[in-house]
């Protein structure tokens, strides 16, 4: 499996399809202008993992510091294309973001959040070794 951060616009372009899949309202503009301002103010990547041509999973993250966790890795976005769910990339995935995070020093580990209405992936993310520690809350304004 070929591993690939974004750095043109043709791999933006290129992990955009697979990355509705889980983002699904996301439009083209809005994804290219959230990427960019992601990428420069927090340093966010975002990786494609590749079958010959064929991005096949997507992972995105951050480093972020807090006064729980101190420097850690934070996932944003974990998405396998259906076409080759429940073949072990995803956890190949996660075992990237692990080694990702001691090249970066995170000494604080890695922290995502799962919806809670994600029944699939927080049995994924159980099973390969993750406890769920915290609810996240959201207030729209």
């Amino acid at each position: 499996m070929k591993i690939h951060i974004a750095k043109t616009p043709s791999d933006l372009e290129s992990f955009y399809p697979l990355l509705t899949e889980l983002r699904t309202h996301l439009t083209y503009e809005n994804f290219l202008d959230t990427y960019h301002h992601a990428h420069k103010n927090d340093q966010y990547e975002l990786v494609g993992f590749f079958e010959e041509e064929t991005v096949i999973a997507l992972i995105g993250y951050r480093v972020l510091y807090d006064f729980v966790r101190g420097r850690h890795l934070y996932i944003d976005d974990l998405i396998t294309s259906e076409t080759v769910r429940s073949q072990g990339i995803g956890a190949r995935i996660l075992e990237f973001a692990e080694e990702r995070a001691k090249e970066l020093k995170c000494t604080g580990g890695l922290r995502l959040c799962a919806g809670i209405e994600n029944t699939d992936g927080i049995k994924f993310y159980e099973k390969n070794g993750w406890k769920a520690r915290a609810l996240a809350f959201v207030k729209r304004i």
